[in-house]
């Protein structure tokens, strides 16, 4: 070793020295690394940022710290200084001290020859060097090779138990650290034994299904997805997951654990484990495409389409709905411009998937009456979805386009004058025609029954006939067919005696007849042009409004809003023009307007466009004629509405006046039919209702006992025993009438049993030897005759309960009839005056006002002889007689708006507050309506209701 060169030497030492320590120290580290990354795991497992971050820190420091070491022992193994001073200074402190100083100084005397000689310095080391130890170098190195493999033992140890705790601890914890975005890289296993339902929604009744576990599948969306297995690993927070919600696992209680999707849209479900923010998915999966319940199909039979409202006045709607799981709400949807209105058509049952059925819209429907442009008519429909919530279906639209205001009122004029042209051309024919001689006769009236019959088909063309959903009603009709009568009588005057004064009679009739028609023709014109122009006037402030908005800036929501204003003006202008005079001045006047108006929109002053706009409004609210002739004033000179008195007829006002006359007489005579029931009410005592309560509960029981053997209800129809079973059911009511006092229903009750008891013992005859016939017939007559003896004494006793009142309200009575006399001369006024001239009534009215008048009369004598329960009921029937005789729509020639006035104008007494008996009066008859039911076990709850309904 003395002559081996000293490099050589301190490595043969360093090489002793790594030989006994190297292996253990190797080991260490690698018990180190282990126990650093088992433990990094488990503090990962945590599955927090903090925790996942202090992981990942202590594992880089330690991987780093043991290539520190690797690189410094690299270092160490090319100093020579080091290996003298740990291995040989560690064994033998003052040889490796002289080893250093030799060592330096062979370095200074290499490269300054000063120093000394290299040779001698190399010598001097190396013989310092050969008195190292070696045995004394392996015997340290055993002892540092001790403490590594000790402190080896030690890492190993607490690498062992991480791991052994549990060794899907480290795995897990491993894979939540590398996770990335809250994913964990590597799936794991977490449920076995995997189970898997499908519940679909409840509404829509299917019941449930087992799925094949992982294998895709296609579900109603709503549908519960049951996911059920035994975890894998117990401790583990479990989820189920589509990568982004999840449902948490719950423990069923038997060892597994159970989780519920509600299906949204498609996905994909995967069981996962969540540790803090990262989730560790297992590899299965199950596909799930989610089948969304559509919405309703709505088919409108011949939509799309455009109709007409003035050709097709009345519009058919037959629909058909189906839906894939139920239907809730069918809805007709009207929508015009921004306006729009819902009416519900019907509200299917629950599970219904189909609905069919059908609407009719009327020319005459609110909604086209308020709308002036374009109506989209649609049928749409709901749906029953609880999951995504009601989706609606609608059809294709039918687009209602309606007439220009004041077109139908104005087809309606135009075919009464043809009307008119119509009698004016039978007047001329007899005014051409001279009285035939004697050989004549028969060929003058066939001639005078053919152009009478040619003339009136053409009126009753007229009236029958539909204009754009407008008919011929009210004023105008009852004065047509009252003249339609007045020639009739006339032209069987005539046949009688074909006379020259007779055929100038008649001459004279049809010419009263056609001035008569004339002037209810001009008083119609006159009353549609006010109530168009009204309706006119509010286009007029849409015009005005919309300019406005111009004037404002608004372009885009001001142009579109006056051009449709300005164009309904123009059409309804045109329209108004033809209903007679007024009409006319009016229609020069919105025309003259539209001209202003065209005018400032023209120069883009929309100011002025305003203005006129607003004065045609307010202009067309006082709709009278401009100027008046006859030295009558108009609206420019300031003068009052009032008649002309240069009418050549006053038919049109005559019958106005009837019907304001019958308006009044049928008010009267209510009023009056109300005072009798009051004062035979107040006339009946309660304690004679008390006194024969006591006695008819004895009646009831002795009903009850007669009919105690009849069948029980629920028999075939038409048979004895279904007779008898309603008369059973007629004779208990009977019965409990009696017991709560009312004769009057008892009364009613028994004669209805008797009826049915009758019946029975018919059809039992008839039914041919079969016994349950013949029994039920022979308990039938049986009942009935002791229930002709009840019956009896109910009818003595009502009769006796009425003599009774009647005899309190005699004087009442009497006054009552006095009154009930003058209203029979004021129905026999009225009938007389309808039956001549200009106001001449229809027929049909004549007759029942006829009949009206019979029945007041009969309760006139009936009020004065102290009968008031009859004189009440022929009041009834008269009443009934006068409110027929109002003509159909009476008052209704055109809008409601035209006949407000004339309403306003009546004459109305205002009762004093104590004598205003309405509201008792109403109120005492709802409750002896309802509460008077012929059902004896309802009767009493019947009554509460109704007095609920009272409060």
């Amino acid at each position: 070793m003395d002559n081996e060169a000293p490099a050589l030497s301190i490595a043969r030492l360093r090489s002793v020295w790594d030989a006994e320590v190297g292996p253990s120290a190797r080991r260490a580290l690698t018990a180190a690394a282990c126990a650093g990354l088992f433990g990094a795991a488990h503090v990962a497992r945590v599955g927090s940022p903090l925790a996942r971050g202090l992981a990942g820190a202590g594992l880089a420091l330690l991987l780093a710290a043991i290539a520190a070491r690797a690189i410094l022992v690299r270092r160490r193994r090319g100093d020579a200084r080091r290996t003298v001073r740990e291995i040989i200074g560690r064994t033998d402190e003052a040889l490796g001290a002289a080893t250093l100083r030799a060592l330096t100084l062979a370095d200074r005397a290499a490269a300054d020859d000063r120093v000394g000689s290299p040779e001698l310095a190399g010598l001097h080391l190396r013989r310092l060097l050969g008195r190292a130890s070696q045995a004394r170098v392996v015997e340290r190195a055993r002892q540092a090779a001790t403490r590594w493999a000790s402190a080896g033992l030690a890492l190993g140890a607490a690498a062992l138990a991480a791991a052994a705790i549990e060794p899907s601890r480290v795995v897990e914890g491993l894979d939540v650290l590398a996770a990335r975005r809250g994913e964990a890289p590597l799936d794991l296993p977490w449920i076995e034994e995997v189970e898997m339902t499908a519940a679909p929604p409840e509404y829509l009744h299917q019941g449930a299904e087992e799925l094949l576990p992982f294998a895709p599948t296609m579900q109603p969306r709503g549908t519960v997805i049951t996911v059920r297995g035994r975890p894998v690993r117990a401790g583990r927070a479990l989820v189920l997951t589509d990568g982004g919600a999840e449902v948490p696992f719950v423990d069923d209680g038997k060892g597994s654990v159970v989780a519920r999707w509600t299906l949204g849209e498609s996905t994909t479900l995967q069981a996962a484990a969540r540790f803090g923010q990262v989730r560790v998915r297992q590899a299965d999966a199950q596909r799930v495409v989610s089948i969304p319940d559509d919405a309703p199909r709505v088919t409108l039979e011949g939509a799309p389409r455009t109709v007409k409202l003035l050709d097709e006045p009345s519009i058919p709607l037959r629909y058909e709905i189906t839906d894939d799981h139920g239907l809730r709400e069918v809805d007709l949807v009207l929508r015009a411009g921004a306006k729009e209105e819902r009416r519900v058509l019907s509200r299917p049952a629950a599970d219904a998937k189909v609905d069919r059925g059908g609407y009719e819209l009327r020319a005459r429907d609110p909604f086209f009456r308020r709308t002036y442009v374009p109506v989209e008519v649609r049928i749409e429909a709901r749906d029953n979805d609880p999951i995504e919530g009601p989706k609606w279906g609608r059809s294709e639209a039918i687009l209602v386009v309606p007439p220009q205001v004041g077109e139908p009122e104005a087809r309606r004029y135009a075919a009464l004058v043809k009307a008119r042209d119509a009698l004016t051309d039978l007047l001329a024919d007899r005014i051409g025609q001279r009285t035939p001689e004697a050989g004549g006769a028969a060929a003058h009236a066939a001639h005078e029954a053919e152009v009478q019959a040619t003339a009136k088909a053409a009126v009753e063309a007229a009236l029958a006939a539909d204009h754009g959903g407008l008919r011929v009603r009210g004023r105008i009709a009852s004065l047509a067919r009252g003249q339609l009568a007045r020639l009739d009588a006339a032209l069987g005057a005539e046949r009688k005696s074909t006379t020259r004064a007779a055929h100038q009679e008649l001459l004279d009739e049809t010419e009263g007849a056609l001035l008569a028609f004339d002037a209810g023709l001009r008083g119609l014109g006159h009353r549609d042009a006010r109530a168009v122009a009204q309706r006119l006037a509010d286009v007029a402030d849409e015009a005005a409004a919309a300019a406005e908005l111009l004037g404002n800036g608004d372009r885009e929501g001001g142009e579109v809003r006056l051009e449709a204003a300005v164009a309904v003006l123009g059409g309804g202008g045109v329209e108004l023009g033809k209903l007679g005079e007024l009409g006319l001045d009016l229609g020069e006047i919105v025309a003259n307007d539209l001209r202003r108006i065209a005018r400032a929109r023209g120069a883009s002053d929309w100011l002025h466009a305003e203005l006129a706009a607003r004065d045609l409004a307010a202009r067309l609210r006082r709709p009278e004629p401009s100027f008046g002739g006859g030295g009558r004033g108009g609206v420019e000179s300031g003068a009052p509405r009032g008649p002309d008195p240069g009418d050549a007829s006053n038919a049109d006002e005559s019958v106005a006046q009837s019907e304001r006359d019958l308006e009044e007489l049928a008010r009267d005579h209510a009023a009056e039919t109300n005072a009798v029931a009051e004062e035979l009410s107040r006339a009946s005592r309660p304690e004679d209702i008390a006194a024969l309560r006591e006695e008819a509960k004895k009646h009831a029981e002795a009903i009850r006992e007669a009919v105690r053997d009849l069948p029980q209800p629920g028999a075939a129809p038409g048979s004895a025993e279904s007779a008898a079973a309603a008369g059973r059911e007629q004779a208990e009511a009977m019965a409990g009438a009696l017991e709560q006092g009312r004769p009057e229903e008892a009364v009613t009750s028994g004669r209805g049993a008797m009826r049915s008891l009758g019946d029975a013992k018919r059809l039992g005859a008839q039914a041919g030897g079969f016994f349950p016939e013949e029994r039920a017939a022979r308990e039938a007559g049986e009942a009935q005759q002791a229930l002709a003896e009840e019956l009896a004494w109910a009818e003595e006793a009502l009769r006796k309960l009425r003599q009774a009142a009647a005899e309190r309200a005699r004087d009442g009575l009497g006054k009552s009839s006095q009154r009930e006399g003058s209203l029979a001369d004021r129905a026999r006024d009225l009938r007389k005056r309808g039956e001549r001239g200009d106001g001449r009534m229809p027929e049909e009215m004549l007759d029942r006002l006829d009949e009206a008048e019979q029945a007041m009369r009969d309760a006139q004598r009936a009020l004065a002889e102290g009968d008031g329960e009859v004189g009440n009921e022929r009041q009834r029937d008269a009443q009934r007689l006068l409110e027929m005789s109002r003509s159909e729509d009476q008052g209704q020639d055109g809008d409601a708006e035209s006949e407000g006035d004339r309403n306003m104008a009546r004459k109305a007494d205002i009762p004093d507050k104590d004598k205003h008996k309405g509201p008792e009066e109403f109120r005492r008859r709802v409750l002896e309506g309802l509460g008077g039911t012929s059902e004896p076990r309802l009767r009493e709850a019947v009554k509460r209701y109704a007095e609920g309904l009272l409060k």
